[in-house]
């Protein structure tokens, strides 16, 4: 029997489904230093995936923990310190205008002494991890020669047949998940982070370029890398003199944690 009131229910309840968003997956770690706001040294904390992949495992700020070793480990608590190493206000005035933004932008640099901190502080390399995209390599037929023409030929005449071989450029790796300038900023500011004076220092992803040639343009662009390799970026504040660095995309290790 069709019942329209049954049936417009179970539209309703499907179409109710769609709005049930889920929760993003986070990834247990264990800090190899104090960081603001997260925990002590060597605190088992949970945290999201892409923090760990672009900011703490390349400096070394954190490890992975595998579920392995978490059983291992006795009444250990995984969670994060919200209020570690947070200053607090001691003045409990409530006059204070330090929030003000005619406080907040007295408090910025002036772009050329920004650039200068971004030219010192930030090193050199930029190190990302990624897992590469393996695609199987045809096997290319070879061809042997006779016995009567290996004994003819002579040993200068082998190394000149194959010094005439064709030089075959290395196959460009592709790789899960692009290293955008978002990821690259976030690395940066966590660098900033360091040094009272550069922390102060406003950036953001339409700061960063990725620098490509003719060659890179199927695996790179202006805002994103797609491939394994070393790469040139122009870092610029809204004023001052671009800084160009390198980020250099390395195979990430398999970890059972990640």
């Amino acid at each position: 029997m069709n019942l329209p009131g049954a049936q417009s229910l179970f539209h309703r309840q499907l179409r109710g489904k769609k709005h049930i968003t889920k929760e993003p997956r986070m990834v247990k770690v264990k800090l190899l230093k104090d960081i603001r706001g997260y925990g002590r040294e060597g605190s088992i904390i949970p945290v999201a995936p892409g923090r760990m992949r672009n900011v703490w495992y390349p400096s070394r700020k954190a490890e992975y923990v595998t579920d392995a070793q978490l059983k291992t480990m006795k009444d250990v608590v995984i969670a994060r310190d919200f209020l570690f190493g947070v200053e607090q206000n001691i003045d409990g005035g409530s006059g204070s205008n330090q929030d003000s933004p005619l406080a907040t932008q007295m408090e910025l640099l002036a772009p050329q002494r920004a650039t200068q901190l971004i030219s010192t502080e930030v090193p050199q390399y930029l190190d990302f991890y990624r897992s590469p995209i393996v695609n199987p390599e045809p096997e290319r037929p070879r061809h042997e020669p006779s016995q009567s023409r290996r004994e003819s030929v002579s040993a200068a005449a082998a190394d000149l047949v194959a010094a005439s071989e064709p030089f075959i450029k290395p196959q460009t790796v592709a790789i899960y998940g692009s290293v955008t300038t978002a990821d690259i900023v976030t690395s940066i500011k966590a660098v900033l982070s360091a040094n009272e004076e550069a922390a102060r220092i406003v950036l953001n992803a339409g700061d960063v370029r990725v620098v490509s040639d003719a060659e890179a343009e199927a695996t790179v662009d202006a805002n994103r890398i797609k491939s394994l390799g070393e790469f040139e970026i122009e870092i610029q504040v809204k004023g001052g003199d671009p800084v160009r660095k390198n980020v250099r995309v390395k195979v990430q290790e398999n970890i059972e944690a990640r």
